[in-house]
């Protein structure tokens, strides 16, 4: 029997909860990946959602941390105890990236694949969110997670700079799944210990430069 002719290599994936996501949701065409959606808050009533905000700080100028966020390797950005990169699709270009190849920097458009590990590595997650916006004029970025997770919801980080010429980030966050528990118990910790992964993975390549 002849054997599917697929787009994608998951040979080059290093971690079975993006490989199992790809085949729970039988994306193995670069339409596949076209075809995803992600989550819309304008389409949306957001008073069931709940909100969670954090603050950073770090002793960088606004330009130079601005410039780092939008062209750090997502292999860089999203690793760790907890995060892991496994793959990026790319709608303008509509292509895959895998995490060996190479990256130039951040455009709306790209989904991203992330496996979380939660409650110490007892459960082990695969998350999709897109970049929908990159506003260079107001120091913003946005991403939503796909519409095939557990939660819906959209992550905008804003970066300003403070009186003493550093950078104050703002990473604030909507969501909502169909636990309650989840959303005002476990959701609130375990996103801050993730986010603030990503954020000291970029601050240790600024430090590096």
């Amino acid at each position: 029997m002849l054997q599917p002719v697929h787009d994608i290599d998951l040979s080059r994936i290093s971690n079975k909860e993006i490989v199992s996501f790809i085949h729970d949701h039988k994306l193995y065409k670069l339409n596949d990946f076209a075809l995803l959606k992600s989550f819309c808050k304008e389409s949306q009533t957001l008073k069931k959602f709940s909100h969670h905000t954090k603050t950073f700080y770090i002793n960088h100028p606004l330009k130079k941390v601005w410039e780092a966020y939008k062209t750090t390797p997502p292999k860089r950005a999203w690793c760790g105890h907890m995060l892991q990169f496994g793959l990026q699709y790319c709608r303008k270009q509509n292509r895959l990236t895998y995490i060996d190849d190479d990256f130039k920097e951040a455009m709306v458009g790209q989904i991203i694949f992330v496996r979380v590990k939660v409650l110490g590595g007892l459960a082990k997650v695969a998350v999709g969110h897109e970049i929908t916006a990159i506003n260079n004029e107001e120091t913003y970025l946005e991403t939503s997670y796909l519409m095939k997770g557990k939660s819906v919801g959209s992550q905008r980080v804003y970066f300003e700079e403070d009186e003493n010429g550093y950078t104050k980030i703002t990473h604030h966050t909507i969501y909502k799944s169909n636990s309650r528990f989840r959303d005002k118990f476990l959701y609130p910790v375990l996103h801050t210990k993730a986010i603030s992964e990503f954020h000291h993975n970029i601050w240790k390549q600024l430090n590096k430069s």
